[in-house]
């Protein structure tokens, strides 16, 4: 297995994505920060930002609205998830537009040795692992490199240029995660404008249930 291999396992995997900003252009998709009038009051839990769902729907996570977003809890770090049965545009939402562009999402490493194809699983073979031991892949040499070139090259959300958030697309491990989350548990939506911190919206198991994490490094 060469670096060039394993970046060719990492392309196979790409996922579709949107990126959000507000210098993009076309139609409104959503919001950053502001106030959201239909959720009181504003000043004391503060509005991070509100979407399109349907951009979620296109990236393969069934909605049952319109139109989602998500306040902070002022001094706590707690969020309230809100759901619409109104379009975006009509919320009358402040703050900065967001326009979508279709993307696609590259692969950490933990990704690749997790849904890699065989000749992943042979070069993890070769070096002892299995395919849930990508944290031992990641200090080879070859996970070193991968890892740079997913950093460095831009190939990771985290290091996109004039991106101010992602939806769907593939997840990042950060350091205080105990594992790479499993697919049943899909990023929605993941913040990089104002960062740090960043903030991901997860869809729980396909269902209607949301969380969202504040990851400060």
């Amino acid at each position: 297995m060469t670096l060039d291999d394993l970046l060719a396992e990492g392309e196979k995997l790409r996922r579709p994505c949107f990126t959000l900003s507000v210098e993009g252009r076309g139609d409104i998709a959503g919001y950053w920060r502001g106030e959201r009038p239909d959720y009181a009051p504003p000043a004391l839990r503060p509005h991070v930002m509100t979407l399109d769902s349907q951009l979620l729907v296109q990236t393969g996570m069934p909605m049952g609205y319109a139109s989602i977003g998500f306040s902070a809890v002022e001094d706590e770090r707690f969020f309230n998830v809100l759901r619409s049965q109104q379009e975006v545009t009509a919320l009358g939402c402040t703050g900065l537009p967001l326009h979508a562009t279709a993307d696609t999402s590259f692969p950490p490493l933990e990704a690749v040795c997790l849904y890699g194809s065989e000749k992943v699983v042979e070069w993890l073979g070769s070096l002892g692992l299995h395919r849930h031991e990508y944290a031992r892949a990641a200090l080879t040499p070859l996970g070193r490199a991968y890892d740079d070139a997913y950093a460095y090259a831009e190939r990771g959300d985290l290091f996109r240029d004039n991106v101010d958030a992602i939806v769907g697309g593939w997840h990042q491990s950060w350091p205080e995660d105990d594992f790479y989350m499993p697919l049943e548990m899909r990023r929605a939506v993941l913040t990089l404008r104002g960062a740090e911190p960043w903030y991901e919206l997860w869809q729980v198991a396909g269902g209607p249930n949301f969380n969202v994490c504040e990851r400060i490094t």
